[in-house]
């Protein structure tokens, strides 16, 4: 009995605390974030946002392949989600939707950038599949293009970061 109310109460905790860190977050998002995104409207939060979690998703999963981080069992979800998130970047950039850290190029090719779109959402998705085929010459194919992919369209389209 009494093992269960701990459960119970590391549950409630959790909870609670995960519900703190989504007022805390949302209050962030209402008032405006701490990065600098250049012009802040709503779209460019947002791209900034969605970019940010794939960023997270990618350093994640190579701590992991790097063996930095004894997670294995996390390997596929990291990859799951960087792919779900890659659906969205053919929409980020509408029309409409300028500003934060993009260039103005990135408006002006937008064959270009449709294209690169489609590597980036299609090289997470070889990524998730080649770690779910378990193969260490797919996976490290796949994760080298991922990176590739990221990497091309920010070297093009991307603002510098003043670090």
């Amino acid at each position: 009995m009494r093992i269960r109310c701990i459960s119970k109460f590391a549950t409630m905790v959790t909870i609670a605390l995960a519900s703190l860190a989504l007022l805390v977050s949302g209050a962030a998002v209402a008032d405006g974030d701490d990065h600098d995104h250049g012009e802040t409207s709503d779209a460019a939060k947002y791209r900034h946002t969605v970019m940010e979690a794939m960023g997270s998703h990618f350093a994640a999963v190579a701590l992991i392949l790097t063996k930095r981080v004894d997670m294995p069992d996390d390997l596929l979800i990291h990859a799951t989600a960087l792919a779900n998130t890659a659906a969205t970047v053919d929409g980020l950039f509408a029309a409409g939707s300028e500003g934060g850290d993009a260039l103005p190029l990135i408006w002006e090719e937008p064959d270009e950038v449709d294209a690169a779109a489609q590597e980036v959402m299609d090289a997470t998705v070889a990524l998730a599949s080649a770690l779910e085929g378990g193969d260490r010459s797919q996976i490290k194919t796949a994760f080298k293009a991922t990176g590739a992919s990221c990497k091309g369209c920010h070297e093009r389209y991307k603002e510098e970061d003043e670090d």
